[in-house]
């Protein structure tokens, strides 16, 4: 083995600064910093003896686990671009998905393996293959911060899904920014229970390897296995959406008020004002940030001390990024005044891949145009009021009204759909829908939600469907989607 990592391989050089180091704990199994570089190097010569090579894009549909950190790693020093995919989706979505973003390979895990197997691409199991030789020597490929290290799917009020471009760039200094405000401790342990194919779950595998902490992977969020780790591991930093929260802070309070934590990370979805007083009595580390896949995670962030004095904030962006507000037409707005939130920086993603007219829309003169609205209080500290427009935003997971409608339109007895997200006390939202039956033609509730059950994942379809005669529609005919989430608030039309 050669005494030089190649450049930029984050993983290589942390390996020779602390080999020692606790790097991964995933249940009662523990990677020291070099055992865990070991296992990606020997994995990149088993990728590359597959056929992949630089410059592929290849999909990554696998639950929580060990080889997905391995899978990240690799890639990168592979010089491939992963593409994570959502194991909630349902066959068809991530056909549309692979397609779109021109995958050669899917890697999957056992538990995943028939259904990446119907993707028509090449499938590889990581877990089938045999990590426990040791390398003989490093790879040598540089690593390239222009290169877009991941092409990670978001949504927003088109209805379809956008496979955004980040790059090592973007990532580098979204870690540096992110420290730069949580501050970093030589004992950190970040608790990662989100999805690693979220933008909010992967930047914790990069974040951990640049900070040298240690990374506590879980399979998913489970109530009762974070509550034992908070009591037992050390945890000292956990990223979570508030329903996760909610749901620990309901099962498990005392694992929260007596843990190590030092930041308690909260995105995703705005923190109700009974939660945020829940945390205050426990006196609990609260961070409130706001972010998106296409800035890579983190805009701004506010503190703890920051939370408390100034509840529904989300403080000042973070360093080297910059957000104003802006009207309609482009123009800055006035402190106070609502309009839509502009983020410049160097966390801005490449643009949206195989996606033009998306990307020229939403990427303008270097400013992303996040379609969120928000306003920057006379302190600078930025208050979002709404996450964009449409976009329902339910346990975390982005839902976009016009998939789920296209769905209901799809069956035979329905005429037209509106879809809404409601507020949920455990879920933030959940998913709505207003229906229009064909004339002459029966149809329930439940069997349109059965409909959509083997159409969309689990946390898209309807869970509350109304009937009515028409839809709202302004003057100009487009539905009025304010009108039908007050009429489903309020019980309107037959439900079934």
């Amino acid at each position: 083995m050669t005494s030089t990592p190649p450049l930029l391989d984050w993983l290589a050089h942390r390996s020779q600064a602390s080999p020692q180091k606790l790097a991964l704990i995933f249940g009662e199994r523990r990677w020291t910093y070099l055992e865990l570089n070991e296992a990606v190097t020997l994995l990149c010569s088993q990728l590359a003896a597959a056929g992949v090579q630089p410059g592929q894009h290849v999909a990554v549909l696998m639950p929580n686990c060990p080889e997905y950190i391995y899978v990240t790693h690799a890639l990168a020093r592979l010089g491939a671009t992963l593409v994570p995919l959502n194991t909630r989706l349902t066959g068809a979505e991530l056909r549309w998905q692979v397609e779109q973003a021109d995958c050669c390979f899917v890697l999957c895990a056992n538990e995943t393996e028939a259904l990446a197997g119907a993707l028509n691409v090449q499938t590889l199991n990581v877990q089938t293959f045999k990590l426990s030789n040791l390398p003989t020597a490093w790879l040598s490929r540089p690593l390239d911060l222009a290169a877009v290290q991941g092409l990670i799917f978001t949504s927003g009020t088109t209805g379809w899904p956008k496979g955004a471009m980040l790059t090592f760039h973007n990532l580098l200094w979204s870690a540096t920014a992110s420290a730069f405000r949580l501050g970093t401790d030589p004992g950190d342990r970040w608790l990662a229970c989100l999805p690693l194919y979220h933008v909010g779950g992967l930047s914790i595998i990069f974040r951990c390897c640049l900070y040298g902490a240690t990374l506590v992977l879980q399979p998913g969020f489970d109530p009762a296995a974070v509550s034992q780790a908070l009591e037992m591991q050390g945890i000292t930093l956990v990223s979570l959406v508030p329903t996760m929260l909610h749901r620990l802070m309901e099962a498990h309070p005392s694992s929260l008020a007596h843990s190590q934590l030092r930041c308690l990370l909260i995105g995703g979805a705005a923190l109700s004002p009974a939660l945020l007083e829940s945390c205050r009595a426990l006196q609990l580390p609260i961070a409130a940030t706001y972010g998106l896949t296409e800035a890579a995670s983190q805009v701004a962030t506010a503190l703890s001390a920051e939370v408390s004095r100034k509840p529904g904030s989300v403080g000042k962006p973070l360093m080297f990024s910059t957000v104003r507000i802006v009207d309609p037409h482009g123009q800055a707005l006035p402190r106070g005044e609502i309009g839509e939130i502009v983020v410049r920086g160097p966390t801005v993603m490449a643009g949206y891949y195989r996606q033009p007219e998306a990307t020229t829309q939403t990427l303008r003169n270097g400013e992303l145009y996040t379609g969120d609205l928000g306003y920057l209080d006379h302190e600078g500290d930025l208050w979002v009021v709404q996450r964009r427009a449409d976009l329902i935003v339910s346990g975390g997971e982005n839902v976009y009204p016009a998939e789920v409608e296209q769905v209901l339109r799809q069956h035979p007895a329905i005429e037209d759909a509106c879809v809404v997200g409601l507020d949920d006390q455990e879920w933030g939202q959940r998913v709505a829908a207003v229906v229009m039956r064909r004339s002459q033609v029966q149809v329930s509730a439940a069997e349109l939600i059965a409909f959509c059950r083997t159409r969309l994942a689990g946390y898209k379809q309807p869970r509350l469907i109304h009937f009515v005669e028409s839809l709202p529609q302004t003057a100009s005919g487009k539905v009025r989607r304010d009108v039908v989430r007050q009429q489903l608030a309020l019980g309107v039309g037959a439900a079934e």
